[in-house]
């Protein structure tokens, strides 16, 4: 009996330590719950739970503000530039579905409505009459090139030797040519030394070319000046789109435009600006007027030679769609944190939760939108030196929230916001790297 005892007493003193170390367990674990887990619903309801999904918000369009139009400006006429050449020839030969492969000495006419193709060389000027269409490939023209109201022009590895003169052509397709190679500086258009001129409201498109002289471009709908070599002062004037990337220019005079782009351009100093009467200022070579919105990046230019401001205006319209406040606490510009404060307004007419006090336009963040409403919001901005890769004809925006879901989107030149778009959750630490 004595050993059956100490059997039973061994016994129960295993199953009261096991019956301890299950106590323990329970309160080590009623223990990690009271202090863990609300510590860690806390910090989850501050990011992600709770409000951060009931906050939804949405792109609704974005442009440049002020819808960015091009100032009027008057064309010039025909002739009036050269009067050497003049607009109206007295003798030539008439090219109408036909082409020039071989030398021609004499002056040369497209009719109205003709078309033309020149692939060899004329001894004399061209002239190209409403409607008409004339292609150079790889031909020279000794002389002046004189062009109105015409449909089309094509200059393809073409030769120039005169003043080129382009009056209220719809299409200018030029590349890889080379203009004034006589070097002629004794024709004054705004400004001296001019070796070609283009108005009107059509497209106009010039790379990889070559020009002695100036070269003036007002009027245009879309105006494309990439890759090409110009001694002189390139002027882009009231132009609804201009883009000018990649050039080696004398001067830059950019004035009037709505949407005008100036990236990765070299320029020398070897010409002034502005045109007169108000210009040229002594010691600029990079005049900057009134333009709607200008972006600038990348460009080599000589020290202390920039007049005026490039200053790119962006509105993007941002509605609110979920069932709380949304509040934006950061605002990127391609990757990079917007430098000046955006100004804003709510669509509905009211007032602004501007800091401490309403105002019918808050000129900083952060950005308060109700339940509802939309949020209009300018930004001025500028792009920084080598900021984003050639060529460059878009601007990624991004608006962080306080419960870290954000929007982003594209915004290009040409057609506004590339697509609508809805807020997703940010998980990543700000600034976001996409």
């Amino acid at each position: 009996m004595l050993s059956d005892l100490r059997r039973s007493r061994r016994g129960v003193a295993t199953i009261i330590a096991e019956v301890m170390m299950v106590l323990i367990v329970i309160l080590l674990s009623a223990i990690v719950y009271v202090w863990v887990v609300p510590a860690f619903t806390s910090q989850a309801s501050k990011d992600n739970a709770g409000a951060a999904y009931s906050e939804k918000f949405e792109t609704v369009r974005a442009q440049f503000a002020n819808n960015a139009v091009s100032s009027p400006e008057t064309v010039v006429t025909c002739g009036s530039q050269d009067a050497s050449v003049g607009c109206s020839p007295g003798s030539y030969l008439t090219c109408n579905g036909s082409s020039i492969p071989s030398p021609y000495t004499g002056n040369v006419l497209v009719p109205a409505n003709g078309v033309c193709l020149i692939t060899g060389t004329v001894n004399g000027n061209v002239y190209v009459y409403s409607g008409g269409n004339l292609t150079v490939i790889g031909g020279t023209i000794n002389g002046g090139l004189e062009v109105d109201t015409a449909l089309v022009v094509t200059l393809t590895n073409a030769r120039v030797s005169g003043f080129t003169g382009l009056y209220n052509v719809q299409t200018v397709n030029i590349s890889g040519s080379a203009f004034a190679t006589a070097g002629n500086t004794g024709i004054t258009t705004d400004m001296c030394c001019a070796a070609m001129y283009a108005g009107g409201r059509g497209y106009f498109s010039m790379t990889n070319s070559n020009v002695t002289g100036q070269v003036e471009n007002e009027v245009g709908h879309n105006t494309i000046v990439n890759n090409n070599r110009i001694s002189g002062r390139l002027e882009i004037e009231s132009a609804d789109l201009g883009q000018i990337i990649n050039n080696v220019v004398g001067s830059l005079d950019l004035d009037a435009n709505g949407t005008i782009v100036i990236a990765g351009n070299t320029v020398t100093g070897a010409a002034g600006c502005p045109a007169p009467p108000i210009g040229p200022i002594p010691g600029k070579s990079v005049c900057y007027g009134s333009n709607a919105w200008c972006g600038t990046g990348n460009n080599q230019i000589p020290p202390g030679q920039t007049n005026g401001n490039c200053i790119g205006n962006v509105e993007v319209d941002v509605r609110n769609t979920g069932s709380t406040p949304v509040t934006f606490v950061a605002v990127y510009m391609t990757n990079i944190p917007l430098a000046a404060s955006p100004s804003w307004k709510l669509a509905s007419g009211n007032p602004t939760q501007c800091g401490t006090v309403q105002l019918p336009i808050c000129m900083s963040l952060p950005i308060v939108i109700p339940v509802g409403d939309m949020a209009e919001i300018t930004m001025s901005w500028t792009a920084p030196s080598g900021a984003f890769p050639l060529p460059w004809n878009y601007i990624y925006f991004i608006f962080v929230s306080s419960h870290q879901n954000y929007v982003d989107g594209y915004l290009y030149f040409q057609q506004g916001l590339g697509m609508p778009l809805q807020s997703r959750l940010e998980q990543r630490i700000c600034p976001p790297c996409y």
